[in-house]
């Protein structure tokens, strides 16, 4: 779930970082992720103490992204999905990466990256596909 850039889950979820438990560290990125996500100290309580968490409370602390009722949480993410995949591809790859980016730049540094994303976008053909429906007030058909 870490490496995911939005988390959908069902109230009823728990999540668990258990390494401790069976006596190893974590893996896959998983103390950079909470790092990146929590504070220290919940990323301690997380890692060395390799007790479940539930859904509702990592929504509260920005983690999860969407709660839904138990077995509900495919079709949420699908309908969710099916809301970004209307959007222009090109910008949500640009958003992407400038979120990937944004702990590693300056303010100055991510500001020119900003801008450099924003003048491609523009001449982007999508970028004139989105202007066009807003000011013809219609839904854009992105390339």
């Amino acid at each position: 779930a870490l490496a995911c850039d939005l988390i959908v889950a069902a109230r009823n979820a728990v999540f668990v970082m258990a390494y401790s438990s069976v006596a190893l560290s974590p893996d896959g990125g998983g103390s950079w992720s909470l790092s990146h996500l929590l504070p220290r100290q919940l990323v301690n309580e997380l890692l060395m103490g390799g007790e479940r968490i539930g859904a509702q409370r990592l929504h509260e602390l920005g983690v999860v992204n969407r709660l839904c009722d138990a077995g509900q949480a495919l079709g949420t993410a699908l309908q969710w999905a099916d809301k970004l995949g209307a959007r222009a591809p090109n910008v949500l790859t640009s958003i992407k990466e400038l979120v990937g980016d944004a702990t590693a730049h300056t303010l100055p540094q991510h500001l020119a990256a900003e801008r450099d994303h924003f003048v491609k976008n523009l001449h982007h053909p999508n970028g004139g596909i989105g202007i066009n429906a807003f000011l013809a007030k219609q839904t854009p058909r992105y390339e």
